[in-house]
């Protein structure tokens, strides 16, 4: 019903439209080729094809499937960034949450902060007020609310499980947290509207020279095994923490100080936080607990990286670390190894600079190599400022490259255009006046509604068209699972889905933050993907097993950890 010969409509995003894509890489000469379909590489190629440029993008994974799905999931403005004197980035962060709260704004979600203030901190209850004043006033315009001061005995009955002893009060103030994994997506998507081309699982393995010029590159279609050369004008290296091994390809030296950041994941019902809480560390750090559906996550880690980015792992110094940082904050909890049922490492693309000791001193802020000719390297930046970045970048390729291949440029508008999904004014409106009709006319129950709502935004009603052909798809993929079986095909059909684990991980959070990790739901999910994708049963058998597998890399590594020392600085 579902089969690989279904034609696509216009914009489509599937498993049709990637051969295609690939045959036109094939053929045509691209001004631009960016090479990375994380954040950085999808914004980049929606600013330049939005411009009038012609881009061309390869991802060696699946999108996202690196750095961008593996964040602290916040927009914001890097409030800890002020204590280092980095008033142009919060500036700039500040503004592009603002921005992104309108291009994305079922992604994008406002919460409250709580910030404990103690005896005993680094911060005290002054310094927290002037930097919270700053951080107020440098979000101008763009402000989402004002900090507010809470009494030691408020701040306890906001969070109970807060340690009391030594507390004097607490600061609550409003940053976002962010689907990122979805954003990327979003991105990426809203790029192949404007007239992109983009392929993932498409590893670069050599670049294309003409003299003295990159000129473009040869990768490998990891679906087929077939290798392609795809020519392009300027060639854009945004491969995050793999920046440098495409640099080692250009005879270029390295530019990147890669760390890595690590987030545990426990049940709610043992952190059972109200909302998103901060834990000033000692390593002056800023660590966060943040409640996610049944599920509390803590991060971040910050400790140097040197080995292959997609070999980064949780291990257990560094789940420790973050276990005695929630145990001293919330001392009733008593949280040990034994809790945590799921774990993500990112590794950060950060700028290599002098005179940082630690990780923590280097500057999120991002920086851009030209050389060799033809060849541009972007490495740095944070996820919140990603769009500003891509503009900077295509700024630049067009200022050093545009008379020599006689562009002609739309100027940029990528700050007031919504990405896909996003075209919604006010999503706390958008909500009330849909979810009745979800729950009425299509017998949604309310959370599953909800969710439908923050992952798709607008393009929810092509989710649930799939259930106007078959009404057994608006059932849950299990009977424990809060995701649709309209979403697998979907994920498939529309959204670049090529793998089981694409879908469990990234296109949803089932991986991460569902109690079973999906595994219940995972045959269903491959069988209505296989329809689309073409997967006899030895193949679908094939992609629960790598999934299992997957999950089961990742509770290994958890039945692993135990009580250790800690590291000076993570």
């Amino acid at each position: 019903m579902f089969g690989v010969g279904r034609k696509k409509a216009e914009g489509s995003f599937s498993i049709h439209t990637r051969a295609a894509a690939i045959e036109r890489m094939r053929r045509e000469v691209f001004d631009l080729l960016v090479i990375g379909g994380g954040i950085t590489g999808t914004a980049i190629a929606r600013d330049a094809a939005m411009r009038g440029l012609s881009v061309a993008l390869l991802e060696k994974g699946d999108f996202a499937a690196g750095t961008s799905s593996r964040s602290s999931k916040m927009v914001h403005g890097g409030l800890r960034y002020l204590k280092g004197g980095h008033v142009r980035l919060v500036r700039e962060a500040l503004h592009e949450r603002g921005v992104l709260l309108r291009l994305a704004p079922h992604l994008v979600q406002p919460v409250s902060f709580l910030f404990p203030v103690y005896e005993t901190g680094d911060d005290s209850r002054l310094k927290l007020r002037l930097g919270l004043t700053a951080y107020d006033m440098l979000a101008g315009s763009e402000r989402l609310t004002r900090h507010t001061s809470l009494s030691r005995e408020k701040a306890a009955e906001v969070e109970p499980l807060l340690r009391f002893d030594g507390l004097q009060g607490a600061f609550r103030f409003t940053d976002c947290l962010v689907n990122d994994a979805r954003l990327t997506l979003a991105t990426a998507r809203s790029a192949v509207r404007s007239g992109a081309v983009t392929v993932n699982y498409a590893p670069v393995i050599a670049l294309e020279r003409d003299s003295e010029r990159v000129s473009g590159a040869s990768f490998r279609d990891a679906i087929s095994g077939k290798e392609h050369l795809v020519r392009a004008r300027v060639v854009v290296n945004a491969a995050g923490p793999w920046v440098d091994g495409l640099r080692a390809l250009a005879g270029e030296p390295p530019m990147l100080r890669p760390t890595k950041g690590v987030h545990i994941v426990v049940p709610r019902a043992r952190l059972p936080v109200s909302g998103t809480v901060v834990i000033p560390s000692d390593d002056r750090r800023m660590l966060f607990v943040v409640p996610a559906g049944e599920c509390t996550y803590v991060g971040t880690t910050d400790t140097d990286y040197r080995i292959d980015p997609a070999l980064a792992r949780t291990d257990s110094e560094d789940a420790g670390y973050l276990l005695r940082a929630v145990n001293a904050l919330f001392p009733e909890t008593r949280l040990s190894p034994e809790d945590i049922v799921a774990t993500w490492a990112g590794v950060r693309p950060l700028v290599a600079e002098e005179g940082a000791p630690t990780p923590s001193d280097v500057s999120r802020d991002y920086d851009i190599d030209i050389g060799p000719p033809g060849f541009y390297s972007i490495a740095g930046g944070k996820l919140t400022t990603c769009r500003s970045m891509a503009q900077g970048l295509v700024d630049r390729v067009i200022e050093e490259e545009g008379r020599r291949f006689g562009w002609q440029t739309k100027p940029p508008r990528t700050s007031v255009v919504p990405l896909v999904g996003g075209n919604i004014d006010s999503f706390e409106r958008y909500r009330r006046g849909l979810m009745p009709a979800l729950e009425e006319s299509w017998g949604l129950q309310p959370r599953t509604a909800y969710r439908l709502l923050r992952s798709y935004g607008t393009e929810y009603v092509r989710v649930l068209a799939y259930a106007l052909r078959d009404p057994a798809l608006l059932r849950p993929l299990s009977p424990s699972c809060p995701v649709l079986r309209a979403e697998a095909l979907y994920a498939a059909e529309e959204e670049m889905a090529l793998t089981l684990e694409d879908f469990m991980a990234r296109r949803t959070d089932l991986m991460l933050f569902h109690p079973t990790h999906g595994l219940d739901a995972a045959p269903e999910a491959a069988r209505l993907m296989g329809s689309v994708l073409g997967w006899g049963w030895r193949e679908r058998r094939r992609q629960v097993a790598r999934y299992r597998e997957s999950v089961a890399q990742m509770t290994a590594l958890l039945n692993d950890m135990s009580p250790s020392q800690p590291k000076t600085a993570r």
